[in-house]
């Protein structure tokens, strides 16, 4: 019967606690007297955990000495000192590192079009002509002449080197001559640039002209892109002008096909935009499969925080009492094995589900990573140990 009387006993203290919370008072219709009335019950409810905790240390005390306590199974983990690292992120875009405006260097009407928008093309392709006519027309009147004048060169040779005739004439004959000739070698090579070749290996994009359209010379009529050759460009908030380098390291995601890849910042602008308060930046894009379009949407995810020989735990872990002190739940060795302690702590930087303890935790802790939530101090613990990444 000496088993009960404590138990009886708490009993006793408990049913009377809850009799007197039971004695419910009227709202207050007011504002003041509303918030008069909440810090009362919080404080009656700090009160009143502080009780429950007495009692389950109590009950915990008794239960040690009964050989049968049963024991929460839980997962911990050994604390680690670890670099610890926070990442923004900055929606940029696909683009090919060169786009090739592609034209004709001589100009005029086109009257052969071998491709078209989305067409892959291999160096030295074929992509377009332009109509010749008129320069093949001036070469043949240019050729009668020519005739004309070498038949006239020869002439006055002979009679220059027969010492007949002037010098002047023999002179003339043979600039006119030359002047056809070279006149005629420079249309020829006018003729070769008739057709457009492309000048690597891409992807046609942008075109401009039709068949029968009248290409001026210089002017762009398609553009073509190497898609093996790309980078990944973004707008960065000018915040982060003293955290951005050249050479640095960044995370590059490509979301929709599900691709992460660690790369290199290239180009860093050297001017805040006014209308917007970014600067540019350009990072390298690995693309040996062609996977990656020009034009998709991807994430650069650029480290503006790290701190090292940091104590780092998984945000779940930490709570918090209804005072507002945070906590997480480590393993402490006692006679009866080891039991649950709360350690209060301070935290710090935040990411990706991880968070910076800064006061409360050291390296060699063992915390309760999986089955916290479930406990109070004090419970006896059957553990399993996995390591801390």
């Amino acid at each position: 019967m000496k088993h009960f009387i404590l138990p009886l006993a708490i009993l006793t203290l408990v049913v009377g606690s809850c009799g007197q919370t039971g004695q419910e008072t009227a709202i207050p219709t007011d504002a003041e007297g509303q918030r008069t009335m909440l810090d009362v019950k919080r404080q009656q409810l700090i009160e009143l955990k502080k009780e429950i905790a007495d009692l389950e240390d109590l009950l915990g005390n008794q239960a040690g000495a009964n050989s049968e306590e049963e024991a929460k199974v839980v997962t911990t983990a050994i604390l680690e000192k670890v670099t610890f690292r926070r990442f923004t992120e900055i929606q940029g875009n696909v683009d090919p590192v060169k786009k090739n405006n592609i034209s004709s260097e001589t100009g005029g009407r086109i009257i052969r079009l071998n491709v078209k928008e989305g067409d892959s093309v291999n160096k030295g392709q074929l992509l377009a002509s332009v109509d010749m006519e008129p320069l093949n027309k001036q070469i043949e009147e240019m050729q009668t002449s020519l005739t004309l004048a070498v038949d006239l060169y020869n002439r006055q040779k002979r009679l220059w080197d027969q010492k007949i005739g002037s010098e002047i004439q023999y002179l003339q004959a043979k600039n006119n001559k030359e002047r056809l000739e070279k006149g005629i070698d420079g249309l020829r090579v006018q003729l070769k640039k008739a057709n457009i070749y492309a000048p690597i290996s891409g992807v046609i994009e942008g075109v401009t002209v039709e068949l029968g359209d009248i290409a001026p010379p210089g002017m762009p009529i398609m553009q073509l892109i190497n898609t093996r050759d790309l980078k990944v460009t973004a707008e960065v908030p000018e915040r982060y002008v003293g955290t951005v380098k050249n050479g640095e390291k960044v995370k590059v995601q490509v979301p929709t096909l599900q691709t992460e890849q660690t790369e290199t910042i290239r180009v860093v602008g050297k001017v805040v935009h006014p209308s917007n308060r970014t600067f540019h930046i350009e990072t390298s894009l690995n693309n040996p499969k062609g996977e990656f379009k020009p034009n998709l949407l991807a994430l650069v995810h650029i480290e503006d925080y790290k701190e090292p020989d940091a104590i780092v735990v998984s945000v779940d872990l930490v709570q918090q009492e209804v005072g507002g002190k945070q906590f997480v739940y480590i393993t402490e060795n006692t006679e009866r094995g080891k039991i649950s302690r709360k350690a209060y702590v301070i935290t710090g930087e935040s990411y990706d589900n991880q968070i910076v303890i800064k006061e409360g935790l050291k390296a060699g802790d063992e915390v309760i990573i999986k089955g916290a939530r479930n406990m109070s101090e004090n419970d006896l613990l059957d553990i399993k140990t996995e390591t801390n990444d």
